[in-house]
């Protein structure tokens, strides 16, 4: 039996609604939205910056940079299927935004809420 190389296939996967177009939209904090909530319109990763990888989430016809501490949890909403699905369906709203004090100072923080 020999490797089996399809298994490497990525694939490529939509994490923004179909027909939202980004390149317009400006970029915010997610501080801009302490005290609110959120209904996601989709999201993506950047890897350019001084911050390396980071999280845009797409809503309210803004590109909203998420802390760097939610890469991996985004990932993995990415590769479920089904937590994708969801997330573009609006079946999800990120809650409860808050300022927090860490290690570098304060940084701003959320919670998932299924709808």
């Amino acid at each position: 039996m020999s490797f089996n190389f399809e298994a490497l296939n990525k694939g490529s996967k939509s994490t923004i609604k179909e027909g939202i177009n980004t390149k317009e939209m400006s970029f915010v904090g997610l501080k801009e939205y302490v005290g609110k909530e959120i209904k996601p319109d989709g999201f993506f990763f950047t890897d350019k910056g001084k911050y390396g990888r980071q999280v845009v989430v797409v809503a309210d016809g803004v590109k909203i940079n998420i802390p760097k501490r939610y890469v991996e949890t985004f990932e993995g909403i990415r590769d479920n299927a089904e937590a994708l699905d969801d997330f573009l369906n609006g079946r999800v709203i990120l809650t409860n935004i808050r300022n927090i004090d860490s290690d570098n100072g304060k940084t701003v923080c959320f919670d998932f809420k299924n709808v």
